[in-house]
């Protein structure tokens, strides 16, 4: 049964809030995290040198078009630059953010707690596991009760022995095809959802078939599907009437890699689109009636991204992209709805 202290509140690092104190919210981004986990070193011996040099000026252009094969560019471990570049968001009219980082990919708690308390930002922490790479050895060991139990604890009563609380379930990695384990976690989310009435956050496998296939599986666990997230949504689904059908779902679709604009995309034999590209399709989902499915972040999670080291930062939606918006004919009203409405809906426990 869900906590009276959480239902109808938002929990961030700091504690509860009320759901109108969340503000313009971006529903997935990392200020702290460990992506080693997706090295690809270059095979190249003239290339293994770039691998393993600190990120600069020099090498920042090949670094944009292969940001997975820098070991540097993966770690985001300064707290400081952290606050620095949360603070642009604030600045630019930001309150709120979603830290995505999940087990296995550095989840800090401390950390996140004095970034939100140096920088005014409610900053809400995910719970459960990352991609099947990133698990714990005895994870073939663990049931989906056990899986669960952990969430529920997290959420009602801190990470380890800290007593701070994660607000939202995920991200939970899924890979493609989905491994058993990776099954267990997202079954494990599911009915944690159900025992604490937090939202859930879905990193899908990269094929179109994925998002459906893991709303299926959630619905066996009795979850709410229409408190649950599919990200990365541009980089799985291409096929635009397949973006309906998972919209008609009734789940959120998250377009959350804003400023990705190499069309390069390291992990899969597919282009990335560029920021016209999501605009175009959020602009038309919009027009067949999905506002209020759609969230927008910048998924944040490599150096090359951060403004300090020549990246479009966190406030680069609010600067860049909403006026742009604009210009395609979405309202203030619809800007509103994806930046402040959508995230305060699926943030608040039910």
């Amino acid at each position: 049964m869900v906590s009276s202290k959480l239902s109808g509140k938002v929990q961030t690092v700091l504690g509860p809030i009320g759901p109108d104190d969340l503000g313009v919210t971006m529903t997935h981004e990392h200020l702290m995290i460990d992506f080693r986990c997706v090295f690809l070193e270059p095979q190249e011996a003239s290339k293994k040198g770039l691998a393993y040099a600190p990120i600069s000026m020099e090498n920042l252009g090949w670094i944009r078009y292969n940001w997975r094969s820098n070991l540097d560019n993966l770690t985001l471990f300064d707290e400081e630059t952290a606050i620095t570049e949360a603070s642009r968001y604030v600045r630019a009219g930001g309150r709120a953010m979603v830290d995505a980082t999940s087990i296995g990919i550095g989840r800090d708690p401390v950390a996140l707690a004095r970034i939100a308390r140096a920088t005014g930002l409610h900053v809400v922490m995910g719970a459960s596991y990352y991609v099947g790479s990133t698990h714990p050895p005895d994870m073939d060991q663990r049931t989906v009760e056990q899986l669960a139990d952990e969430v529920v604890r997290d959420i009602t009563e801190g990470v380890d022995d800290t007593g701070i609380r994660s607000g939202i379930i995920g991200e939970i990695g899924c890979s493609w095809p989905w491994t058993d384990n990776e099954r267990k976690a997202v079954r494990a989310g599911g009915i944690a959802q159900q025992h604490t009435g937090a939202p859930l956050l879905i990193h899908p496998g990269r094929h179109e078939a994925a998002p459906m296939e893991i709303i299926a599986e959630l619905r066996k666990t009795g979850a709410d599907i229409s408190r649950t997230i599919i990200c990365h949504i541009e980089r799985t689904i291409y096929d635009w009437n397949k973006l309906v059908e998972v919209a008609g779902a009734g789940c959120y679709l998250e377009y959350d890699l804003f400023g990705h604009e190499s069309s390069h995309y390291p992990f899969a034999p597919t282009d990335m689109p560029s920021d016209a590209q999501r605009m175009d399709q959020i602009a038309w989902l919009i027009g067949q009636g999905f506002v209020e499915n759609i969230l927008l972040a910048h998924d944040v999670c490599t150096k090359h991204r951060l403004a300090r080291y020549g990246g479009h930062g966190f406030d680069h939606i609010l600067n860049n992209i909403v006026p742009r918006l604009r210009q395609r004919g979405v309202t203030e009203e619809q800007v509103h709805t994806m930046l402040v409405e959508n995230p305060k809906r699926v943030l608040t426990f039910k």
